[in-house]
């Protein structure tokens, strides 16, 4: 079970974007952003697991720099899902004509 939730491994580090891309692609077909959080919230649970497991570690441990790669790759995961998730939904906004409060992602597209 250790092995399925070290995120830090390459080989599960290209399944999870994979993965990511997948549920990105679904949300953007069928009009709808809650895949898109789900994915998230699964990863916020992620992190808080492998926050709490290192918390747990002893100091002299070797897989302390383990979690941290983890936590690295889950916060990069956040990201990631985060802006598609505001490209989604700025997208459902347009096609369905409703009314957004701002323009969410304004402030990445005109910085890059």
């Amino acid at each position: 079970m250790n092995e399925l939730l070290n995120t830090g491994n390459p080989i599960l580090i290209i399944l999870s974007v994979l993965l990511t891309a997948g549920i990105i692609l679904l949300s953007k077909r069928s009009m709808k952003a809650w895949p898109i959080m789900i994915w998230m919230l699964s990863i916020i649970g992620l992190l808080i697991f492998h926050s709490i497991s290192l918390d747990r570690l002893n100091s002299g441990s070797e897989l302390i720099s383990e979690y941290y790669h983890c936590i690295a790759v889950d916060l990069i995961l956040i990201l990631l899902t985060f802006i598609s998730y505001l490209w989604v939904d700025d997208i459902i906004a347009k096609e369905k004509k409703l009314k957004s409060y701002d323009d969410s992602l304004c402030w990445f597209w005109h910085k890059f």
